[in-house]
């Protein structure tokens, strides 16, 4: 790209090349978000023309779990408590860095909810471990109170995006365009 020249306007640059081709960086509060297009292969092989919106945002621990299973819950329509359920894993998965088991037992939940006055009772519990079992988050171990946490859906990292895809039927034929969707 040539370099841009100021504009007649007050803080503002004048382009000799549509800036936007490259990728765009805007800083918003704590938010950074990022806008970019390109080209990718879909699952058939064929290359898809997309756009996308990227938005970073700083956020604190509690924060995060709550965005985190906030998520999880819409993309994978998880039921209230499971979801409640969901964020007690999580808090218990930071205090076990590099494991890929845990150890869930409802005494253990049983505190952690009335610490946080969530109203969960133990059979609602272990149905909403059934549930998280069933969805693909956890699989039972052979020890009791233990399962095995699926790791492409859990990590002890501080980063986590999640894609969404949405895709505008023509009604005439029924062909596709995509747009992915960095939130």
């Amino acid at each position: 790209m040539k370099n841009p020249i100021q504009s007649r306007r007050k803080n503002t640059l004048a382009y000799p090349e549509n800036p936007f081709w490259e990728k765009t960086e805007v800083k918003i509060g704590k938010k950074t978000i990022k806008v970019a297009g390109g080209r990718h292969i879909n699952a058939d092989g064929e290359s898809i023309d997309h756009s996308g919106i990227h938005i970073v945002k700083d956020v604190d621990e509690n924060e995060f779990l709550k965005v985190y299973t906030k998520n999880i819950k819409a993309i994978f329509d998880l039921k209230p408590t499971a979801q409640r359920v969901l964020q007690y894993l999580m808090t218990e998965l930071q205090k076990t860095p590099n494991a890929d088991a845990i150890y869930l037992a409802w005494v253990g939940a049983e505190s952690y909810f009335s610490e946080h006055d969530i109203q969960v009772s133990r059979a609602s519990f272990h149905r909403a471990l059934s549930e998280l079992i069933q969805k693909g988050f956890l699989a039972e171990s052979t020890r009791p109170n233990m399962f095995w946490f699926n790791p492409n859906l859990f990590f002890n990292g501080n980063r986590l995006s999640f894609i969404y895809e949405y895709r505008k039927t023509d009604l005439n034929n029924n062909t596709t365009n995509k747009l992915e969707e960095n939130l």
